[in-house]
Order: structure tokens, then C-alpha cells, then sequence
């Protein structure tokens, strides 16, 4: 998790009385895209809270933020209520000169989840499907829908600047992944005319923790849409994905109505809202 990447630095810090971890924050900075803001992930353990762990973490944060010239710091509370996005973390960031710049809705769905009934071809594409790594044949186009991912996905009034993909860029996001002992699912539509990659999910986890899995990105290219084909691709990576009981969780935009409608039919439902605050120094 630590180290130099090719988009991101990252690093952590802790507070410890003796071998106990009271409390820990995580640092990415990051290389490309949004080059003025470190995020920073704080997490203390619930015997030690109300007792300044928190403000001290944050407080060294920032410290070192200052002191590398970046002016953003920005954070995500992750446990808001589902209808006011309010939490003991969201009172936490106000009190200390956050303001609040986004906010996405956090669904889960129960597997597994008989998807038969939605697997429905969508004339005119067909689906391909792989594991960890992009198929190089295809690696140049699903650079292009990241870039629109990056650039289209709801971001509020956060300060963001859309990732520009290279292959290079995937490649070590891919390394990342398997180095780090988690696996991703991506199922992907093709325009059988063209041969153009149309839209692709990812889906995925890690093997020490079966019970909860991860969904990732959901993206139809633009000159695709209105086909269907977002629960086209969802449906069978979702088959592919399931091995037995599990919580599956996705977060989104409360404006991105219709992949929350796709998220819907699959079964899907709202337990928390996902916050992100940002303090400019």
C-alpha cells in the first residue's frame, strides 16, 4: 500500500501508547490529476475516541502538507446517515474548517443474487470478459473509457481534475492490485460493427475477506448510451463475481439516477452517504 506509484505517493502515519495503535492516518498524494490536494483517511480505534487521537493525526497531516507547498487537504466520511449524510465525522471535519463538497450514496446488495432474469443480450454488442489484467488487444481502448470515466463521473463541487489514462498508468494500477493480494472482475460490451469497446464494469475484493466485495467503475461511452447497456455488462460480471454469501457495496452520485435505477434492479439498497470535505490551506 505504501510508497511511490505511478498516480500516487502514499503513507501513513499513527499515534501508539506502547503496542497499542490508538489511532491511524493514511496520506496519498497524489502525481497525476489532482496535484494540489492529499487525502487523507483518518481512523481511530472506538476505545480511544473523544480523546484528541484524531485532532493530533490531522493536526500532523497538515503539517506535512504545508510543509511540501500543496493547499488542499481533502477527506471522506464514510458512515454518514443515508438521508443527511450526518455523523460524529462530518461534526469532526465542520468543527475544524472543512467545508463539504460532495456526497454519494452508499448501496449494498445481499448475494447471491439469481441474475438470470436480467441477462439479457443487447443486439448489436457482444461481451468480453477478463480477470486481473486487460487484454492487450483491448488495452488502448479501455484506456479511452477511463479517461471519460474520470472525466464524467460526478464530483460536485470537489476540487478535481480528470485523470488523462495512459497504458503505463494501467499497468501499474494492475501490478498494484495483484501485489496487494485482491482480485477485480471486469466484464466489457463491444460494438460488433465498429469493434469499438462501448462500456465495462469492475467488480472485486480480496480473499481474506469473501464476505464483502466491492463495486468498482460502471461506464458507457457517450456515443453508447441509451442501449441498456450498463445492466447489460453489471449482470454478468455480477454471475461471475458471486461465489456465495457476500455483501456487495457501490457508492454514487445522488444525481447519477440512472445507474442508481440499474443498481435497483439488482438489488441494491441505501445504507449510508459517503461525504467529501475539503480545507483549503
Amino acid at each position: 500500500m505504501a510508497g511511490t506509484h505511478a498516480d500516487v505517493r502514499a503513507e501513513g502515519l499513527g499515534v501508539v501508547d506502547g503496542d497499542a495503535w490508538l489511532g491511524v492516518a493514511w496520506l496519498d498524494w497524489w502525481l497525476v490529476g489532482n496535484t494540489d490536494t492529499v487525502d487523507v483517511e483518518l481512523a481511530v480505534a472506538p476505545e480511544y475516541r473523544r480523546r484528541g487521537v484524531a485532532t493530533r493525526l490531522l493536526d500532523a497531516a497538515v503539517e506535512r502538507v504545508r510543509a511540501e507547498g500543496r493547499r488542499i487537504v481533502s477527506g471522506t466520511n464514510v458512515a454518514g446517515d443515508p438521508v443527511t449524510g450526518e455523523s460524529a465525522g462530518t461534526a469532526f471535519a465542520r468543527a475544524r474548517g472543512f467545508e463539504k463538497k460532495h456526497a454519494e450514496l452508499h448501496q449494498v446488495a445481499e448475494l447471491p443474487i439469481d441474475v438470470a432474469a436480467l441477462e439479457r443480450p443487447v443486439a448489436g454488442y457482444e461481451l468480453v470478459q477478463w480477470r486481473e489484467y486487460v487484454p492487450d488487444e483491448w488495452l488502448e481502448q479501455f484506456v479511452e473509457l477511463l479517461s471519460g470515466m474520470s472525466a464524467d463521473v460526478p464530483t460536485g463541487d470537489r476540487t478535481d481534475e480528470p485523470v488523462r489514462w495512459t497504458a503505463e498508468l494501467v499497468r501499474d494500477a494492475e501490478a498494484r492490485r495483484v501485489a496487494q493480494g485482491r482480485f477485480t472482475f471486469t466484464t466489457a460490451a463491444v460494438h460488433t460493427a465498429s469493434g469499438e469497446l462501448a462500456a465495462y464494469t469492475q467488480m472485486g475484493g480480496t480473499p481474506e475477506t469473501p464476505e464483502r466485495l466491492n463495486q468498482y467503475d460502471t461506464y458507457v461511452r457517450r456515443t453508447h448510451r441509451g442501449h441498456g447497456l450498463g445492466i447489460a455488462v453489471k449482470a454478468p460480471n455480477l454471475r461471475a463475481v458471486q461465489s456465495g454469501p457476500a455483501v456487495l457495496h457501490t457508492w454514487n452520485a445522488p444525481e447519477n439516477a440512472p445507474m442508481i435505477a440499474v443498481n435497483a434492479k439488482l438489488g441494491f439498497r441505501p445504507v449510508a452517504q459517503r461525504t467529501i470535505w475539503e480545507r483549503k490551506l
